[in-house]
């Protein structure tokens, strides 16, 4: 009898010790790097990667917790891309623009010119007509998760240092410009340049560019208005920018807490999102209050003959593989079914 109990006893005790064990394995803290592509001290991070950030340590209770790293820390910033996949780090916050020569779907993941005229019409495209969806398949090809995407809502249009109030004004002008939006200003007249964003304020400064195309939010939070004295609306594009996991980070994971980022992170990346385009609409005021930026805005002529040049690059980007045909014509049904598009 005394020799049952004692056998029952170490059953009961192991049993335990493996509940133990188990919890313990439940609650083991995953520590990740992530390399972001604004300054922290900016408010893309202040507003995008930043507040991810805790939502994701405070969900997860501590399990999952991301040190941010700041822009070229661990790789270049065109470099982040390639660097993410091959496992230098196991997030980046990325705009796509930077790496559609290696992943021609980028070129319209990052948005087309005069596709996404608001945030709206983005998570349209990525929710109801599933753009998202598509750029996850995508990206799974490159060993990377698309975990989330930001419908940023940019006042996403051109800065220059001399005046321009309608198209003609452009040509010649060297404008910093990335991906698909480098080939608009091209056949607009310009010369684009890629350089990171936080290296448009020497580059003004210095002559290297005219002007550059990206958010007016620049102005404030870079002091992009101490050079730049004027602006030309209306926006080009809700511009996008994502969150990609390695493939091997991501799959590591627990199936809890893929879950809960798959089915949450991407509407926490909405609301951040909104909060964004809310402080880019105060930075305008800000800019013509504080530095006596001049906001122009195209004619409708203009504007008509802006769309007629974006359209064939719409289509040039589609024929690049067939998922690029897929975003492309998820970006026109949206224009559809809105009302901006016959």
């Amino acid at each position: 009898m005394n020799k049952m109990k004692k056998c029952l006893w170490l059953v009961v005790v192991v049993f335990l010790l493996l509940i133990a064990g188990n919890g313990m394995a439940q609650q083991k803290v995953i520590k990740w790097k992530l390399q972001d592509q604004y300054s922290g001290t900016g408010p893309q991070a202040g507003y995008l990667t930043i507040p991810l950030i805790k939502w994701i340590e405070k969900a997860t209770n501590g399990r999952l917790q991301i040190t941010r790293y700041e822009p070229g820390s661990l790789a270049s910033v065109k470099d982040t891309f390639d660097a993410l996949r091959r496992g230098a780090f196991d997030v980046a916050f990325m705009y796509p623009g930077f790496y559609g020569g290696t992943m021609p779907e980028a070129n319209i993941d990052q948005g087309v010119p005069y596709g996404w005229t608001d945030a709206r019409a983005q998570t349209v495209s990525l929710f109801q007509f599933g753009f998202y969806d598509l750029m996850r398949e995508v990206y799974a090809k490159y060993n990377l998760h698309y975990l989330v995407s930001f419908p940023m809502g940019d006042i996403y249009g051109i800065g220059t240092i001399k005046p321009v109030t309608k198209l003609e004004d452009l040509k010649g002008l060297k404008l910093r410009a990335v991906g698909i939006y480098a080939d608009f200003v091209k056949a607009l007249g310009a010369a684009p340049t890629s350089i990171p964003y936080d290296e448009m304020y020497m580059a003004l400064k210095l002559g290297t560019i005219d002007g550059y195309l990206a958010s007016s939010s620049a102005l404030i939070s870079g002091k992009l208005g101490e050079v730049i004295h004027h602006y030309l609306e209306p926006t080009t594009n809700s511009i996008n920018c994502i969150w990609a996991v390695n493939m091997d980070s991501w799959k590591a994971l627990p199936k809890d807490i893929r879950e809960l980022l798959d089915n949450a992170a991407p509407m926490v990346a909405v609301k951040n999102a909104a909060l964004y385009s809310g402080y880019v609409q105060n930075a305008k005021a800000q800019a013509i209050k504080k530095y006596k930026v001049q906001f122009h805005t195209l004619s409708e002529a203009d504007q008509a003959r802006a769309l007629k040049v974006a359209i064939p690059l719409w289509d040039a980007a589609a024929e690049k593989s067939p998922n690029c045909k897929k975003a492309v014509d998820i970006i026109k049904e949206t224009d559809r079914y809105l009302g901006k598009m016959e």
